[in-house]
């Protein structure tokens, strides 16, 4: 896993477009100047990758949480936050905010594991994730903001987090081989990597029952940054979808 991951990272395994890009900073910076490097489906654009241990595994853990939902991968991501970027923050969001929502699937259930394996160890200093415990609780999506003026200027979604109104945050820092996994309404994020010496390299994947991964699908979306039905166009009324809908008819 470790030496295909590093060929992705190194660009010795091509990935076209917005689905090689850095998950905090703009579209269009130069590679050299990325802080967290991200890489969208990997076994799409590399199938030699495909059933490896990692996913064999997370199969089956996923069907043992959910065994009447019939779950199946629906995604995996390769991120590295690169030694001493302190800008290298994932911001805080739900994974609800960038996928569509039942209305505009047509599908009610959202059921989602999301495994993190951690490359290497992942601690607070180098930017391990963070969650805000209870926040899946009521199964609602949090108002969510575009980093960028819009998605062309960059993927990144935003929420706010208030410790002030109740909001607590909890890091979940992991040994090189272990995983986290979470569903797809909790808040959670990661700060940048203050070590100066340590990249910080984690592989996503995503399990979602059957008959959710098929309606994404229909609507030709593919978790590719490179779709054109994305967070920005789903039709479900969530306000940052709204809010694109309110300025393209002035």
């Amino acid at each position: 896993i470790e030496k295909v991951f590093d060929r992705f990272l190194s660009r010795d395994i091509p990935v076209p477009g917005k689905d090689f890009c850095d998950m905090s900073k703009p579209f269009g910076t130069p590679f050299e100047e990325w802080s967290i490097v991200n890489c969208m489906l990997p076994t799409h654009y590399y199938p030699s990758f495909q059933n490896n241990v990692y996913e064999r595994l997370t199969a089956c853990i996923a069907q043992q949480l959910f065994p009447s939902l019939g779950m199946i991968k629906d995604y995996d991501q390769l991120l590295n936050k690169r030694p001493g970027k302190g800008d290298a923050i994932f911001a805080w969001h739900q994974d609800m905010g960038y996928w569509p929502g039942p209305k505009a699937l047509g599908v009610e259930e959202t059921s989602t594991c999301t495994f993190s394996l951690a490359v290497d160890d992942s601690d607070i200093e180098n930017g391990c994730l963070r969650y805000v415990p209870g926040s899946h609780n009521p199964k609602v999506l949090r108002v969510h903001a575009p980093l960028g003026k819009s998605r062309e200027d960059s993927h990144a979604l935003t929420v706010q987090v208030d410790e002030t109104k109740g909001d607590t945050v909890r890091f979940a820092p992991a040994k090189r081989g272990s995983i986290t996994i979470h569903d797809e309404y909790v808040v959670h994020g990661s700060s940048g990597n203050h070590c100066e010496d340590r990249q910080r390299r984690t592989y996503v994947i995503a399990y979602r029952p059957r008959e959710v991964v098929e309606a994404e699908r229909k609507i030709g979306f593919t978790h590719s940054h490179n779709d054109a039905i994305n967070w920005d166009t789903f039709q479900d009324g969530e306000s940052h979808r709204i809010l694109r809908e309110r300025h393209e008819t002035k």
